[in-house]
């Protein structure tokens, strides 16, 4: 081989490899390009999760507000109830005891 086929040869090879650089580099930024938008897109549906996730929490925390205030005005409403029962059972009570009392009482009392 002679000093021009070589020299041809290297500057074929050296060409080739310039070539093959720049490609490197181009795919690269093309790569850095890529990865940027899908960070940007990646950052976006966080956000879109972040949003649904905030919403859902109020609804639920909404919801079992809701669902306490009935239960606590059940417990008043049934506790109300049970109060004015036990007051009028009281009241029987009292009334049955006045009676049994006068009917015991000795001014009330028949000679036998």
């Amino acid at each position: 081989m002679d000093q021009d086929s070589l020299a041809q040869i290297q500057q074929i090879v050296g060409a080739a490899a310039e070539t093959l650089r720049g490609e490197i580099v181009e795919a690269k930024r093309h790569t850095g390009v890529l990865t940027e938008g899908l960070r940007h897109e990646l950052q976006l549906v966080a956000e879109g999760f972040q949003m649904h996730l905030d919403r859902r929490h109020a609804d639920d925390r909404s919801y079992l507000e809701e669902q306490f205030r009935e239960t606590r005005a059940l417990i008043q409403l049934s506790y109300g109830q049970i109060q004015e029962r036990v007051e009028r059972l009281e009241q029987r009570v009292r009334t049955m005891s006045n009676i049994s009392a006068s009917l015991l009482s000795p001014s009330l009392r028949r000679p036998a």
